[in-house]
């Protein structure tokens, strides 16, 4: 299949002398990028081949790091970090005016959950792709990959539109919140290493089934997908996203519709929940989980919603207004390097 066939296209690697380098921003207090040496050993890596490294581990550096990349227009912007740092980073491109110039991407996972990273960077050992990408950048010749990517817009009036690429909702955004006030209320391995979302879910699940729920009971959410049908009920799973999962197991959308965003929505209650739950990750949706029987999955272009007291968005959290509708669209296209 040829670039343009994939939605990829072409851009031509111009090296001028006059050229700024290429930027790596790394978030060192990310999770993946705090362990082993990562970050001491992506910063030499990326200094060693000319790149100009940046630490942002407050939004506030971010910031900084995006003025100034704007400002010199560094075409080659990696970011090494988890998926609030990108988000961070994609809200505040995707804000700039229409017709902005606007840098290329490269998403290397160095967090938790790292949805975006692995949708979106190169197949591979990290330090490896980062490499690659900065050698490539390099050459006066090269035509790097690149991949364009409708981001995600949430709007409801008066807060001002936010911009990401995953949004969870209901039980998803209860859960995500939940796991982050428990990471952050101790120490040791069970509240801060690799397993600490499961032991945290496990929790709740034990409190659940003796009787002490610990979660909110699940909203009552209006969901109209246009083409793809309408949904109102009491509701435990709302995700929508631009992501196209294409490696991995985790792709919880059914392959059905047509539109840019893809969303599964799920009754409290439905049938066959618990049994089917393999399904509903992996993207193996049964004829019979229909939207009478409390499942609405697929694509559509574009999603009206009802009811919603939060959500997260690219793990970050934010409070919305019950009373009020939210919207959910395709928002600006940007740009990812696959080297």
């Amino acid at each position: 299949m040829s670039a343009c066939a994939s939605g990829l296209t072409t851009a031509p690697v111009s090296q001028a002398d006059t050229a700024p380098p290429p930027c790596l921003i790394i978030n060192p207090l990310s999770f993946r990028v705090s362990r082993k040496g990562l970050a001491a050993r992506a910063a030499a890596l990326a200094r060693a081949l000319g790149a100009e490294v940046i630490e942002a581990d407050h939004p506030r550096s971010v910031d900084i790091a995006l003025r100034s990349i704007l400002s010199r227009r560094q075409r080659h912007v990696l970011v090494l970090s988890g998926d609030g740092t990108v988000h961070a980073i994609v809200d505040a491109l995707a804000r700039l005016p229409e017709g902005s110039w606007k840098p290329d991407l490269l998403v290397l996972p160095g967090g938790r959950t790292n949805l975006t990273a692995a949708d979106l960077k190169p197949q591979g050992n990290t330090l490896a792709a980062l490499e690659r990408a900065l050698r490539q950048a390099r050459e006066p010749h090269c035509e790097m990959v690149v991949e364009e990517r409708h981001t995600l817009c949430v709007e409801q009036a008066p807060a001002p539109p936010r911009y990401g690429f995953f949004v969870g909702a209901a039980l998803v955004d209860d859960v995500v919140r939940e796991c982050q006030l428990f990471r952050h209320r101790g120490s040791g391995r069970l509240r801060s290493g690799h397993l600490s979302s499961l032991w945290c879910v496990l929790r709740l699940g034990l409190s659940a089934l003796f009787g002490r729920p610990r979660l909110p009971p699940r909203p009552r959410l209006t969901v109209d997908a246009g083409p793809a049908g309408c949904m109102s009920a009491p509701t435990s799973v709302f995700i929508a996203t631009t992501l196209q999962h294409r490696t991995g197991w985790f792709n919880p959308y059914a392959a059905r519709g047509e539109g840019v965003l893809r969303v599964t929505v799920v009754k409290a209650g439905a049938p066959g929940f618990w049994l089917g739950l393999w399904r509903i990750l992996t993207g193996r949706f049964k004829p019979g989980m229909t939207i009478e029987n409390g499942y609405l999955s697929g694509r559509c272009p574009q999603l009206r919603i009802s009811g919603m007291r939060g959500y997260s968005l690219d793990g970050e959290g934010f409070d919305a207004d019950p009373a009020r509708p939210l919207s959910i669209s395709p928002g600006p296209i940007l740009r990812f390097l696959q080297p």
